[in-house]
């Protein structure tokens, strides 16, 4: 049901989103995401499927009334609720572009960000919170019923509902993808509408009417289940029908269908004498109700969707690299430690870097100027890493982690930062220009919180910093884990190594503390005339290609080094990091260091 004060809202709400992008960010509004939106808003004007005054009335129904009816449904579908993956497919927007929208519109309030487990077997969402530390570690599916243990991010989808103001849906639950084998054994799909005064809807079969939805059911048990408003019943119908019977009435109140199967309860099992029966149809519950009904077999045929016909959805873990949502919300979004289970990913991509000799820098300059210099180097490692999709994990003293969804993100990330350390200046101690070792690695990791941050523990996270110990000065180790991962991620390592300003280096047996057998990693390191000036004439002008945007690198002196944090250089901002300060958050994460 669309409110007629929905335009308007959506309107306003739209307008201060752009105000937040040209006033308090640098953030760009992308006007056609939202014209997107509002075009599949348009589809959502009231059904006029006809309320009656008397709710003990009901209005009779055929065909075409019920296609029309799912018509509607299914046009506002991309909406309800907003699945970014999918509007990002559908729409020909970039993922990650769909994302910072929703994140900013969640911030004004025009959209609720929700986060839901994904069914092991309907597909659908098991439930929905608010807080992706809520996400509870087992969870019954009030779809299908079906029990789930939530022990993986990647399982864990995130979705977006649109404020009431601009479209109000009356529904108890989250519809489940019916797979194909399940509609083959179905033999009534008709959707009934929630209404404001309760009357009801009929719906008829086997009556030879223009009003018949479907032919007379055959004798037998059929299932009636409906995930949306949680009804899940049988219907036993005696003998066949014979064209003498008079159509037999089955009057249905939703409210008296709803199964609970927490409580124990039995599924109500309703009968006829034959299979001409008129459904009167009482959506008492207020909430969308579909009279689904099905040939009695296993629950996998009825339930089960496979995960070729799965809807794509954007997952928890890529929602936690993205740089908008750790702008606004990371101090917020924090996973818990449930009983006996802990949140993991498949499949994350660390990486460890270090400063080389930092030791010394501190003991030549002191505390408070190697910081400077320290922070600069920061700045130059969270652009690079949150401009390739990464994550800045925590910072340990002068070293960093961080997290990435791919091998190729963290290799370019790498070695982007690798070249544009050099702009923040030379180490007064020793009149180099200060290098980095740096580790990569891949695999499954268990996220806890710690610190207030998601942090990583577990194997991944212990050999990635161990490679990066075994590394040189200007190197990377990246493990072969990592480049067997995907063939991306081998490309990007070749592209990086073909170039001028790195060589590669041999594949390396390392042997590892702690770690069983050894590690076979390879490497690339900053050749020699990438530590000189002339190196990076040719990043004078350094583009951003996820952010289209263009910085001016100029290199800084040594005696910069000392002056005053008004005297910054033009070291590439993160501008994806920076928050609304004017909406009471901090300007930038950049600004406060903490070291654990």
């Amino acid at each position: 049901h669309g409110l007629e004060t929905g335009p308007h809202y959506f309107h306003k709400q739209a307008s201060e989103l752009s105000d937040i992008a040209t006033r308090k960010t640098e953030y760009p509004f992308n006007a056609k995401f939202w014209a997107y939106i509002r075009s599949i808003l348009s589809n959502a004007k009231p059904v006029g499927f006809g309320e009656l005054p008397n709710p003990n009335a009901t209005a009779v129904k055929g065909p075409e009334d019920a296609t029309n009816f799912i018509s509607k449904v299914v046009s506002i579908g991309p909406l309800n609720p907003i699945q970014p993956a999918v509007i990002a497919q559908e729409g020909g927007f970039d993922e990650d572009v769909v994302l910072a929208e929703l994140f900013y519109g969640t911030l004004v309030g025009l959209v609720a960000m929700r986060f839901s487990p994904v069914c092991v077997q309907c597909g659908s969402a098991v439930m929905d919170t608010d807080m992706l530390g809520r996400v509870p570690g087992k969870a019954m599916c009030q779809g299908c019923n079906a029990p789930n243990v939530v022990d993986n991010m990647d399982n864990i989808k995130v979705m977006f509902l649109l404020n009431s103001d601009v479209l109000y849906v009356l529904a108890e639950n989250y519809a489940c993808t019916p797979s194909s084998d399940s509609m083959a054994v179905t033999n009534i799909f008709a959707a009934v509408p929630a209404n404001s005064t309760g009357s009801g809807y009929t719906y008829r079969v086997g009556t030879g009417k223009e009003t018949e939805i479907a032919p007379a059911l055959a004798p037998g048990k059929y299932r009636m289940h409906c995930p949306v408003a949680k009804t899940d019943n049988y219907l036993v119908v005696e003998r066949k029908a014979k064209e003498t019977d008079p159509v037999f009435k089955l009057n249905m109140k939703v409210s008296q269908l709803v199964y609970n199967h927490k409580r124990g309860q039995r599924r109500a099992e309703l009968r006829a004498p034959h299979g001409k029966i008129q459904f009167d149809i009482f959506p008492d519950t207020r909430s969308f109700f579909v009279l689904w009904v099905q040939k009695d077999v296993d629950d996998k045929t009825l339930m089960y969707l496979p995960e070729d016909e799965r809807q794509l959805y954007t997952s928890a873990t890529r929602v936690i690299h993205h740089p908008i949502f750790n702008a606004l919300f990371q101090e917020n979004q924090v996973v818990s430690v449930q009983k006996n289970i802990f949140l993991s990913i498949s499949h994350v991509v660390l990486v460890f870097t270090d400063i080389v000799d930092s030791t010394k820098l501190y003991a030549s300059l002191g505390d408070g100027h190697a910081f400077r210099l320290v922070r600069k180097h920061f700045q130059v490692l969270f652009g690079a890493f949150t401009r390739n999709g990464g994550r800045v994990v925590k910072t340990i003293g002068d070293a960093v982690m961080a997290s990435f969804t791919t091998g190729k993100a963290a290799l370019h990330a790498v070695s982007e930062a690798m070249i544009l350390i050099t702009t923040i200046g030379r180490r007064p101690d020793n009149q180099n220009f200060v290098e980095i070792r740096v580790g990569i690695h891949s695999g499954q990791a268990t996220v806890v919180p710690l610190n207030g941050v998601n942090d990583y523990f577990g194997q991944t996270a212990n050999i990635a910093a161990r490679v990066q110990s075994a590394a040189k000065a200007s190197e990377c180790f990246v493990t072969e884990t990592v480049l067997e991962s995907s063939q991306e991620a081998r490309y990007a390592y070749n592209e990086i190594t073909a170039g001028s300003s790195f060589q590669a280096t041999p594949v390396t047996e390392l042997k590892l503390k702690g770690v069983e057998g050894k590690v076979h990693a390879r490497g690339f390191r900053k050749t020699v005339r990438s530590r000189r000036e002339s190196d990076t004439s040719s990043l004078s002008h350094y583009t951003d290609r996820k952010a289209n945007r263009s910085y001016s690198i100029r290199r800084v002196s040594e005696s910069s080094l000392t002056g005053t944090d008004d005297e910054q250089n033009d070291i590439p901002r993160v501008k994806q990091f920076e928050r609304p300060g004017e909406l009471g958050r901090r300007g930038s994460q950049l600004d406060v260091y903490e070291e654990e």
